[in-house]
């Protein structure tokens, strides 16, 4: 007898299943292009920034722990470029913000990045700017280049008891870079540098082996 259902279907083909893979091959294919043109399409500078890093001679991370005026913003960037001098094309350029990349291609974006971080960072609770510092320390460990570190701002707190252990742990991260890696050297721009926290936090690192510089 007949089947009726069976009788309405189309006759199947032995090689139809080897079309769809195929076909679905040849779209996976084509997704993996689409996204690999659309991420080089969506950061142009990504390119720069991993070449400027496999070029880096020295790295400098400048951590913007609260907002200053436009005026001390453009003298502190200023005395930045100036310390970096002519080895801004070897010289990986990293920002601590939480309102900018972290990473710039060009001195000039650094720059830019720079005033806006210094400008527009919001006030940061104090754990939050000692946990900012902390991932640097985190950073440091992960190349053997010589490193300045900036800290720009003020401390958000009459005193650094809260963050006392966890700053001292940081101290000892750059000590021990400093000493088994490549050198690291802290330069403070808290302000004002009498503040009891900003004075306290600076101390933190002064005891150890590395250099630390005040700055007005």
């Amino acid at each position: 007898m007949i089947n009726t259902e069976d009788s309405m279907l189309p006759p199947s083909r032995k090689n139809g299943w080897i079309i769809v893979f195929v076909l679905l091959a040849l779209l996976g294919i084509a997704g993996l292009v689409l996204s690999i043109l659309y991420r080089d399409s969506a950061k142009p500078g990504e390119v720069i920034r991993n070449e400027r890093r496999k070029a880096a001679k020295h790295v400098v991370y400048t951590i913007v722990l609260s907002r200053i005026d436009a005026t001390r913003a453009d003298r502190i960037i200023r005395e930045i470029v100036q310390d970096i001098g002519p080895d801004t094309a070897f010289t990986d350029l990293i920002i601590g913000s939480p309102v900018t990349d972290p990473w710039c291609a060009s001195i000039r974006e650094y720059q830019r990045s720079l005033r806006k971080a210094m400008t527009e960072t919001k006030t940061l609770p104090i754990g939050t700017q000692s946990v900012v510092v902390s991932m640097v320390g985190g950073l440091l460990t992960k190349n053997e280049l010589p490193a300045r570190v900036y800290l720009v701002g003020q401390i958000n707190s009459e005193n650094i008891g809260p963050i006392a252990s966890r700053t001292e742990r940081t101290a000892d991260a750059f000590e021990l870079r400093s000493n088994i890696m490549g050198s690291v050297e802290l330069i403070s721009y808290l302000s004002p540098p009498e503040h009891p926290a900003n004075d306290g936090y600076v101390k933190l690192f002064e005891g150890k082996t590395f250099k630390v510089e005040r700055r007005p």
